[in-house]
């Protein structure tokens, strides 16, 4: 069997042909709506029929992405090989076939396989209900991942800016009229609320407004309504471009407290270390010495210089889930953990657009590298 990524790949699936059972994951199977492109082929995973051959399907890379239902758990959007390498390091292949054998259980030994599947192993007993290729998907033709449209369409959630908040309602914030293009000047520190990746200012912080109103308005009064949102774009930008969005409407002087969510936590992180040192300096620099880090060398650079002569100050920040030691979502399986992002959204009751699921749809489809994105 071709073990490159852009061979077809024939998996060997046991179980009987047909759409997923209801109920096989949380909350139900997943519906054909929520899921994209169209179903090429779908076996219900389990015991053959009367002894009968395994189902054999077969999923085109570039072309064609797979489905994994799990139980009590996400369904997983894969690039095929990124399916293949996950079964075969749950299971080997048979002896005398060239087939992909599918796996009714998952579990890698923790000193089998590469970190992610470690990683996968601690996710607990995966059992998967159904094994399905889509096909027909909406296919982004530009070479750079970074510049494609569905990343463009994540990232436009947002309009990039700094917005006054009100302590009775969070709403979204792209359109409205809080975005300000100057911070107003005060001897007090200002409150900045700072998102995580994929989303956005409301979809993150909304429900400190709808379930701790109370707690909202005590802030809004020690802050005597100096409560502001930094809303970023994620994928398309780096964390110093968005902490420049927000140094360059603060006023000289300003006394910042950061309130940071996931990737938000790097924002301030950046914030906190320019900032502190008044500028950069080379050890700065040094961490981006690679060529295919030169845009974010200039970036910390100008930020460094944007910073200079104006008295700015981080006195404090909170910082909840900051992969400020990497993420999962930086691994070689940046489909899979995309998938099971998605899920734990789902299970938290934020909802998931469908430009995400555009979004793991298209890095499933190119197996995209996610040291491209900044």
């Amino acid at each position: 069997m071709a073990t490159d990524d852009t061979s077809p790949i024939t998996f060997s699936v046991p179980g009987q042909s047909g759409a997923p059972t209801a109920g096989a994951t949380r909350g139900g199977a997943a519906p054909a709506a929520a899921l994209p492109g169209q179903v090429k082929a779908s076996v219900r995973v389990g015991a053959q029929r009367d002894g009968g051959a395994p189902v054999r399907v077969t999923a085109v890379p570039d072309e064609d992405i797979v489905a994994l239902h799990i139980e009590n758990g996400p369904v997983l959007l894969l690039h095929p090989a990124t399916a293949r390498d996950l079964m075969l390091g749950a299971g080997g292949r048979q002896r005398g076939t060239a087939d992909v054998p599918v796996q009714v259980q998952l579990a890698w030994p923790g000193a089998v396989g590469d970190a992610t599947t470690r990683d996968m192993a601690d996710m607990g007993r995966i059992v998967v209900t159904a094994f399905q290729v889509l096909t027909g998907l909406v296919k982004d033709e530009a070479v750079d991942f970074v510049t494609g449209k569905v990343v463009r369409r994540v990232d436009e959630q947002v309009d990039a800016g700094v917005y006054a908040l009100q302590p009775d309602r969070l709403e979204k914030l792209k359109g409205s009229d809080r975005k300000r293009a100057r911070v107003d000047a005060r001897k007090d520190p200002i409150l900045v609320l700072v998102h995580g990746t994929f989303v956005d200012t409301s979809s993150t912080f909304e429900k400190l407004w709808l379930e701790h109103p109370a707690g909202v308005q005590r802030l809004f009064q020690h802050y005597d309504g100096a409560v502001y949102a930094l809303d970023h774009p994620t994928l398309a930008a780096s964390p110093i471009a968005n902490a420049r969005t927000l140094v360059e409407v603060l006023p000289d002087g300003a006394r910042l407290h950061l309130a940071t969510h996931s990737r938000g936590g790097l924002v301030a992180e950046v914030l906190a270390r320019v900032i502190g040192q008044n500028g950069v300096g080379e050890d700065d620099l040094a961490f981006f010495g690679d060529p295919a880090y030169e845009a974010q060398r200039a970036e910390l650079a100008g930020l460094g210089e944007l910073v200079k002569g104006k008295g700015l100050s981080v006195e404090r920040v909170v910082r909840v889930a900051c992969p400020a030691r990497g993420t999962l979502l930086a691994s070689k399986r940046l489909d899979a953990y995309l998938s099971v992002l998605k899920w734990t959204l789902e299970l938290a009751g934020v909802p998931v657009v469908p430009t995400f699921v555009d979004l793991v749809a298209e890095v499933a489809r190119r197996r995209a590298d996610p040291q491209v994105i900044p």
